[in-house]
């Protein structure tokens, strides 16, 4: 072999689910070697890893970066988000790939709108995307057929009213989609949470005049998630069509899909760093910067989830990045009601991770399943991502597991300038983070190219239909 663009050496390799010494090679994009350092080719650059861990660069399938942002009075988001400042906090945390959730304007439901989005992203990148389609109640499906050819990771499914642009589905529409969903070997991915009992919490509460912290997680209670988990995942079940419960928050929704798992149902689960993190205490202190939907549990919600996680009983992580400006967070301290739910994440969870792994919460091996493999096999980019082979792209992230940091609003690279873990200290962050072979992040520091990320479709139906997650 010839002089190759990359070398990593010297490093604690993630390979064939297990670590070894040794390191990586990478050229034209792509890793050519994994081996012991004296057989690694020469490089244009050599790396010391310092002993270090190298792992595949984590796959973050719940982002809400806002752009496009058109057509919408509320010009105001786009001051805490766009695609390059939240892609470069995505390199800083570790995230070689983002998709991209489909409730941005205009919607991403049709191949127009997709065209649209990838017209906006292009060339502004620092890492990897995707896209995730959408599906709206009376969405002409033959549509969302022509938009599940065109690559998209999967198909997000509102059974709770997110927004007054994207109302739920009631279950005749469910019931429907989940069929052509079936019939297409798609992905939907369904928050779910029952949006008449919520409708009926929050009417009652808002009557009583309750606009305190408290009232948020009243007007959401568990049981709403858990009811409409057991609905989604049995008919999911009956239609034959596979499906993710996105955002999990408590051990009951997680039960209801193990029985359903029993039966042979392929339904999968995600949770978020913040319901492993972060309770119903720290909303009550907090207030609206811990505001997000489902809302944050009781403090003996984490441990379960995090006992659930670990037996492999979740499947994926993801950050359900959603960032908002401070002013619009901060209308909640009056009117709890008036604060928009959602936390920002995609550069804190991989380091959060870490941390918990230090603790002795979490292995790293099945860390790299739930943010690295995982979530590659389920959005069809296995193995080209997820994953250190021969032949898969050269995304990779060096580890320093004895790094300390203590995460603070002004150091961060998201553009809404605030964390709700500010404060928290982390012990193991990402010090490289390299895209295709071009590193992108050195020392916690961006040093890579915007417009380097590319638009990455789903590999084929068969890459996802075959694997087990």
């Amino acid at each position: 072999m010839g002089t190759v663009d990359l070398v990593i050496e010297n490093a604690k390799v993630y390979y064939g689910g297990h670590f070894i010494e040794g390191g990586v090679a990478v050229d034209g994009g792509v890793i050519v070697c994994v081996g012991k350092d004296p057989r690694l080719p020469e490089a244009d650059r050599v790396i010391d890893a310092e002993g270090k861990l190298l792992i595949p660069g984590a796959i973050d399938g719940h982002v809400h970066v806002r752009e496009p942002w058109e057509r919408s009075d509320r010009k105001l988001v786009l001051s805490a988000s766009d695609v390059p400042t939240d892609t470069q906090a995505a390199a800083v945390g570790g995230v070689t790939t983002v998709i991209n959730q489909p409730n941005v304007h205009p919607a991403v439901v049709d191949s127009k709108s997709l065209k649209r989005a990838v017209e906006v992203w292009e060339g502004r990148s620092y890492v990897d995307y995707g896209f995730h389609g959408g599906i709206k109640p009376k969405t002409d499906l033959e549509g969302v057929e022509r938009l599940w050819s065109e690559g998209v990771m999967g198909l997000k499914i509102f059974l709770a009213s997110s927004d007054p642009l994207w109302p739920p589905l009631d279950d005749g529409d469910l019931l429907y989609t989940l069929q052509k969903t079936g019939e297409l070997d798609a992905l939907p991915i369904i928050h779910a949470e029952n949006d008449s009992i919520i409708a009926r919490s929050v009417e009652r509460l808002k009557a009583l005049s309750r606009r305190d912290y408290a009232s948020h997680l009243e007007g959401r209670p568990p049981v709403a998630e858990v009811e409409a988990v057991r609905r989604a995942a049995f008919l999911l079940s009956k239609t034959g069509s596979k499906g993710l419960i996105a955002h999990v928050s408590v051990a009951e929704s997680v039960f209801e899909v193990l029985k359903v798992r029993e039966g042979g149902g392929k339904v999968y689960l995600e949770t978020c760093p913040h319901y492993l993190f972060l309770s119903n205490e720290d909303l009550k202190v907090r207030g609206p910067w811990l505001k997000c939907a489902p809302p944050l549990r009781e403090r003996g919600e984490n441990a379960k989830l995090w006992n659930l996680l670990n037996r492999g009983f979740i499947d994926v992580l993801g950050s359900d990045h959603a960032p908002h400006p401070r002013e619009l967070k901060e209308r909640g301290f009056e009117n709890f009601w008036e604060a928009p739910n959602g936390l920002p994440g995609v550069e804190t969870t991989l380091p959060l991770m870490l941390t918990a792994v230090n603790e002795g919460r979490l292995s790293l091996k099945r860390l790299v399943e739930v943010f690295c493999e995982n979530p590659a096999k389920l959005y069809g980019l296995y193995p080209k991502k997820g994953v250190i082979s021969v032949g898969s792209d050269g995304d990779l992230v060096l580890i320093d597991l004895k790094r300390e940091e203590v995460v603070s609003s002004d150091r961060l690279k998201m553009k809404c300038g605030w964390s709700p873990y500010e404060g928290f200290r982390l012990k193991g962050v990402p010090t490289l983070t390299v895209v295709r072979g071009e590193v992108v992040m050195e020392d916690r520091e961006i040093v890579g190219t915007e417009g380097h990320g590319r638009h990455v479709r789903r590999l084929s139906e068969t890459c996802v239909s075959s694997r087990e997650v």
